[in-house]
């Protein structure tokens, strides 16, 4: 009977171990969950994109949180598709908080709410949502203006050089993405508004999209050129395909000094054309605030503190004489731990 007794106890025991553990294990995951983090950007290469992941990884350790970092390349043929699947991925893990720059906005849209709704709380950065109550903030430049800055530069620096008619390129690496028809958008209306009653004498030729293959836009903008000897001005979108292919265009058609180039953010590519004529200005949005910023929003409205629904990076016009001093404090974002 004594034996009996101690058989059932120690059963007993066992089970309960078991069924501790169990919960103990749950409850460590849900733990480990809730200290996940979710940071879902367009791509994660060049001089714009690199600052922010690493600001972003940077703080999120400092605060304590595990950051799950997702994207793909420029060129995947279903890339919408493939980060909604991110954004599903952080809701069913459980991430603590998502923070996603939305390729398109209305694709984008309900996903995002499906993520509010969920109650985790969600940023969009660089590019935002089509319904702005569908997010937690706004983490970035409004490309519209950022658009407006370059457009006005440009103009102004054509009437410095006694230009009052000509035509006008534009490159991108994707013409249906947010962030590019924003710019574009702004650059016509800066341009416009600078050149006043002379902006009729400038047509805008038909946009060059290159996937981010410098090849390619190097090959469509070479055809331009030709086709219109009268090309006075190309504005580069972002991303090193454009920026690339539009330098190597002008330098083989011989139009350095002749074919002014204004672009969006600084990268080193561009201290190889300063010298030789092969840009002219560019405007640059602080990529490492908002990866940083990003991170704190996040944190913030985690511990249930109120957060803005904007939080607006301004950009800073840089003509080609400063580009290379300029980059020489941007470089130290690649390199420098936050502290």
């Amino acid at each position: 009977m004594k034996k009996k007794i101690l058989t059932l106890i120690t059963s007993g025991l066992i089970a309960s171990s078991i069924l501790t553990g169990c919960g103990g294990a749950k409850d460590t995951a849900a733990s480990n969950a809730k200290k996940t983090l979710y940071f879902i950007p367009i791509v994660d290469t060049g001089a714009y994109w690199s600052p922010m992941k690493k600001a972003a990884q940077d703080r999120a350790k400092e605060l304590g949180y595990e950051l799950v970092f997702k994207t793909s390349p420029s060129n995947e043929p279903q890339k919408n598709e493939k980060h909604l699947g991110f954004v599903d991925e952080g809701i069913q893990n459980e991430a603590a908080g998502i923070a996603v720059a939305p390729i398109d906005p209305d694709m984008f849209d309900k996903k995002i709410k499906e993520v509010k709704e969920s109650g985790i709380p969600v940023v969009t950065f660089d590019a935002d949502v089509k319904t702005k109550e569908n997010r937690t903030s706004y983490v970035g430049t409004d490309n519209k203006l950022a658009g407006e800055e370059l457009g006005k530069q440009g103009a102004s620096y054509l009437k410095s050089k006694g230009i009052s008619k000509g035509k006008i390129a534009l490159v991108a690496v994707n013409l249906t993405q947010t962030t590019m028809t924003y710019r574009q958008e702004g650059i016509k209306k800066g341009f416009e508004e600078t050149m006043g009653a002379d902006a009729k004498n400038f047509v805008w030729l038909e946009p060059i999209q290159d996937n981010d293959q410098a090849a390619e836009s190097k090959k469509q903008l070479e055809a331009q050129i030709t086709a219109n000897p009268d090309m006075v001005a190309v504005f580069s979108l972002g991303s090193e395909g454009p920026d690339t292919g539009v330098m190597e265009a002008i330098k083989s058609q011989n139009k350095a000094g002749k074919i002014y180039h204004f672009g969006f953010d600084y990268t080193p590519t561009w201290e190889n054309g300063v010298k030789s004529g092969l840009i002219t200005g560019i405007v640059d949005q602080d990529s490492y605030a908002i990866g940083r910023t990003v991170i704190d929003v996040l944190d913030k409205k985690i511990k249930g503190e109120n957060v803005d629904e904007n939080y607006p990076v301004a950009v800073k016009w840089v003509p080609a004489d400063q580009i290379i001093e300029y980059g020489k404090e941007k470089q130290k974002q690649f390199t420098t731990e936050t502290k």
